[in-house]
């Protein structure tokens, strides 16, 4: 019967997903198998790729929605290549998704969303000229997309230019008041201008549609932390990191607020956090040994100093604080030679 099949099939991708290092390129290529062998429908797999989206089992999703797209063909096919291409989005897999972008701009070079989507994996790694031509394609097309003013907006910003970008979203945001995207992305933009109760306007704004829109709780929260507002600021972070809790960037900032205000012990938790996930973090090892240093832990201090200067021998905030830990420590002679080497690297960058 199909559904003790489908069963089977779902306990198998979970379990493959579940493995550390599981190659989710493998386990489509068993789903479209198995599916072929038990000749489960198009409507099976579609179903099941809702159930699983619906349960924010993502991976699982974006294995059954990549099979069927290889299974599928027509209409069906390039709907499957979309939520494929969505999916991998949302779980940051950059190379995926562009995969089933252009999979469907192969076929329908006219897709508006797949141009969308595809724009956004090229900014994200820094082809930016690419995501513009793949954004003004989709202009071509539909000039009002939504999606694509809002993230064309994101890409002008970063180019500088900024009256370009602020028409951008403001266009977006006439178009659909309830953008969140759009939101928060003018937000940064009034934020840098000195417009900070605009900002705070439009991260609001942006949190009263999605209480757990990560960038817009990261935001407001540095805002508030500039306004003298740490305990407010603190739950904006603590919202982004539930729902982003594998986020570097994150878990550093809120370490920073709790180390103002002297809660030593976690932002002691938080730096570790972040340094596990991104261990080549310079500036995070750099800060993570100033706090030890300043309550006392100069062993644990020069071990984070030490590594700091490992990824980076010139980096000015690490030899400064290590000189300094060095002279605290009564090594005068080798604190000299760290700050010599200090002094170097500050030449060297001007």
């Amino acid at each position: 019967m199909e559904i003790d099949a489908v069963d089977k099939l779902v306990l198998h991708v979970i379990e493959k997903v579940a493995e550390d290092k599981s190659n989710l390129d493998e386990v489509v290529e068993f789903v479209i198998s198995f599916s072929r062998e038990h000749a489960l429908s198009p409507d099976t797999l579609l179903k099941l790729s809702f159930i699983f989206g619906n349960d924010k089992m993502y991976r699982e999703k974006y294995i059954i929605s990549r099979a069927s797209a290889l299974l599928f063909s027509g209409k069906m096919r390039e709907d499957a290549h979309m939520e494929a291409g969505k999916t991998a989005s949302l779980l940051g897999l950059g190379d995926p998704a562009a995969r089933e972008f252009k999979e469907i701009l192969k076929e329908n070079p006219g897709n508006v969303e797949a141009l969308c989507g595809y724009g956004a994996i090229l900014a994200g790694i820094g082809e930016l000229d690419n995501a513009r031509v793949q954004y003004e394609k989709a202009f071509e097309f539909h000039p009002y997309h939504v999606d694509t003013l809002c993230n064309y907006g994101c890409l002008l910003y970063r180019l500088g230019q900024l009256d370009k970008s602020e028409e951008a979203y403001k266009k977006a945001l006439l178009l659909d008041p309830r953008h969140v995207g759009a939101h928060c992305g003018y937000g940064i933009l009034l934020y840098r201008r000195g417009q900070k109760t605009e900002a705070n306007y439009h991260y609001t704004r942006a949190l009263e549609l999605d209480p757990g829109h990560v960038e817009s709780n990261f935001r407001y929260a540095r805002l508030l932390e500039e306004k003298g507002e740490p305990f407010e600021a603190e739950a904006h972070y603590i919202e982004a990191l539930k729902a982003d809790p594998e986020s570097p960037k994150l878990h550093v900032f809120y370490a920073r607020l709790l180390a103002e205000h002297g809660i030593v012990h976690g932002a002691r938790v938080h730096f570790r956090y972040a340094l596990k996930i991104n261990p080549e973090d310079v500036e995070a090892h750099c800060e993570y040994a100033g706090l030890l240093a300043r309550f006392g832990h100069r062993h644990e201090a020069e071990v984070q100093y030490k590594k700091a200067l490992e990824l980076d021998p010139g980096h000015f905030g690490s030899l400064c604080g290590y000189g300094n830990l060095l002279k605290e420590k009564g090594q005068y002679a080798e604190a000299e030679e760290i700050y010599r080497q200090a002094e170097h690297s500050r030449r060297d960058t001007w």
